[in-house]
């Protein structure tokens, strides 16, 4: 493997190369679990609704367990790994990155074997409890992946830390490619061979059954657990890789680097320091994950009584949108409530905006270990670089991404959904183009922070910012006017609050005061420009072309517009512009 340059330049380089790899992969990962839900859904419609309502409800219950159990197994010590391994590699101390990693695999190997046990054993007793006998076959098959998560997640922390992003986005890769082709393969094969079989024999796979609907139903059970097969082949596959990766980087280090003299620690000293690194990003996960839970709470509580104790003024807010049909209080005739309505409403415009904060947890992953070694070797150049790179990045995707959904809530509602979830989650979504700035800014800028060793800083900010949202959404959705839209606002200044706190500290901590000017202020007018250019391209193809082309046409001729303002107001460096696909000409062309 070849050594990353520690140089201001290389610094750089390394950040926004690994970015660029990273978001490939995302975006590969996002389109595979698209296209696989998809035809997976179509697979099991082929035998009618029945067939794929069930299907579908099996695959959700299988990932249960799973979710909850891979969080707490990985949680804050993959991003331990990357940190340290960036701090002794700054050093090119690469006998302590070994000890580092030595010292990490056997706790994720433990801890992944651990959780894989508790997942297959108790997924007897879930099933029984959920009273859903036939999740148990996914269950089972998805519960190795936990385990092969874990091993792999050390090794991705290994190359993050020596900031080599390719190792992660090539894994990430192949296992959404397995998911994809091999799961729907044999989801398929299952079930048009257990289909062919019990319509000639009444039997398949050597079981007999009692009745057509317990066949149905455990063919249903057995072809989630093929689709999932998939997803467990990927996760085998992925780790082998990295395990041949890592076995084949070892030999590109100089060997003269592990004769450094250095300060020796024991194993268990070691150890304890990732423990002691990972503990507080772990636990800032868990608090953000039980105030999301508890939010959605509060927040489904209180739109439901708004719903019962003022119910028509309530429906008079949505313009006719809200259906007058739908009751407060469920009834035989009609579960659903307005309540849920809302909620799901507000659940369509949270998948929207999560596709932009997706991007920004990607910047934060490279943004740690680039970070790290600037901070490491104390050179206070390359750290404020290192942070403006990051920054400016941030801002240039995050100012036009928020601004985008604000100024065309309505037609990105409409592109996805469509209907009156589209006119409702459309008055979400403005307000959640605002907070989107600054709720995806945090995840790099919490990055940084622990990078330069303030790793129980953001904890603090979160802890305080989650109960200011929790309150905010209290109050805020109670008033029968901004109902559902109270949330967003509440959001909107829990996280006004903590970005500031966040970036202040990281200011003052890193002693850095970076360049407003390039990294927020350029991209801030480049975002305004674009973004009102969008409005009033839409506005123009939308009168004479279908609304949905229409949005994507204003999309892609602003994003454009966008991107030849950042380079005209010279919002990147020469240094950063080389770096971009194409950017050397175009650096050229503005030299003349």
């Amino acid at each position: 493997m070849k050594v990353k340059n520690n140089s201001a330049k290389g610094v750089t380089s390394n950040f926004i190369t690994g970015a660029f790899l990273l978001t490939g992969a995302m975006f590969a990962v996002k389109i595979c679990g698209m296209f696989f839900k998809i035809f997976l859904t179509r697979i099991f419609a082929v035998f009618g609704d029945d067939f794929a309502g069930i299907g579908t409800g099996l695959f959700s219950n299988a990932y249960e367990i799973y979710i909850p159990l891979f969080t707490i197994a990985t949680a804050g010590f993959p991003v331990a790994v990357s940190r340290l391994i960036s701090e002794s590699a700054a050093r090119e101390n690469f006998r302590e990155v070994r000890k580092i990693f030595k010292s990490a695999k056997p706790f994720f190997v433990v801890t992944g074997l651990i959780c894989f046990l508790i997942m297959a054993t108790g997924s007897f007793f879930y099933v029984k409890l959920i009273e859903q006998p036939y999740a148990i076959y996914s269950m089972l098959v998805l519960s190795p992946t936990i385990f092969f998560g874990c091993v792999a997640s050390v090794y991705r922390g290994y190359f993050e830390g020596l900031r080599n992003m390719s190792p992660t986005a090539v894994s990430q890769v192949i296992e959404a490619l397995c998911k994809l082709f091999v799961g729907l393969g044999l989801a398929a094969a299952v079930v048009f061979a257990g289909t062919a079989n019990y319509q000639k024999t009444g039997t398949f796979f050597g079981m007999t059954f009692e009745s057509e609907a317990e066949a149905v139903n455990t063919l249903a059970g057995i072809s989630v657990a093929a689709a999932i097969g998939g997803i467990t082949l990927g996760s085998i596959f992925s780790c082998l890789y990295l395990i041949c990766k890592y076995r084949k980087s070892r030999r590109g280090i100089p060997q003269e680097y592990y004769l450094k003299p250095i300060e020796r620690k024991e194993s268990e000293r070691t150890f304890l320091l990732i423990f002691k690194t990972a503990i507080p990003i772990g636990v800032t996960s868990l608090v953000m994950s039980i105030s999301s839970t508890v939010d959605s709470a509060i927040i489904q509580h209180v739109i439901y009584h708004t719903a019962v104790e003022n119910r028509e003024q309530l429906l008079r807010c949505f313009d006719g949108a809200l259906n007058h049909t739908i009751p407060a209080i469920p009834t035989p005739e009609n579960p659903i409530t307005i309540h849920t309505y809302l909620f799901g409403c507000f659940s369509c415009s949270l998948t929207i905006m999560q596709l932009i904060t997706a991007l920004t947890q990607v910047l934060g992953t490279c943004a740690m270990p680039n970070v790290t070694t600037a901070f490491t070797k104390g050179s206070k150049r390359e750290i404020k670089k290192s942070i403006e790179t990051v920054i400016r990045i941030t801002m240039a995707i995050v100012l036009p991404s928020g601004l985008g959904l604000f100024f065309l809530s309505y037609p990105i509602m409409s592109l996805f959904f469509g209907g009156n979830v589209a006119v409702i989650g459309a008055k979400v979504l403005k307000i959640m183009g605002l907070s989107v700035i600054f709720i995806a800014a945090c995840t790099p800028v919490c990055s940084m922070l622990q990078a330069i060793g303030k790793i129980s800083l953001p904890l603090k900010f979160f802890v305080v910012g989650m109960g200011i949202k929790i309150l905010i959404n209290y109050l805020f959705v109670r008033n029968v006017n901004l109902n559902i839209q109270g949330a967003a606002v509440g959001s909107l200044l829990a996280y006004i609050y903590i970005f500031f706190g966040l970036f202040y500290c990281l200011c003052k901590h890193a002693k850095v005061r970076p360049n407003l000017l390039n990294c927020v202020l350029k991209p801030l007018i480049s975002a305004i420009i674009c973004c009102s250019f969008a409005a009033a391209i839409y506005n123009v193809f939308a009168s004479v072309m279908f609304q949905k082309i229409a949005v994507l046409l204003s999309i892609a001729v602003s994003a454009v517009i966008y991107s030849i303002f950042l380079v005209l107001l010279r919002t990147f460096s020469a240094e950063e512009m080389k770096i971009f696909p194409g950017g050397e000409k175009i650096e050229k062309l503005l030299e003349k």
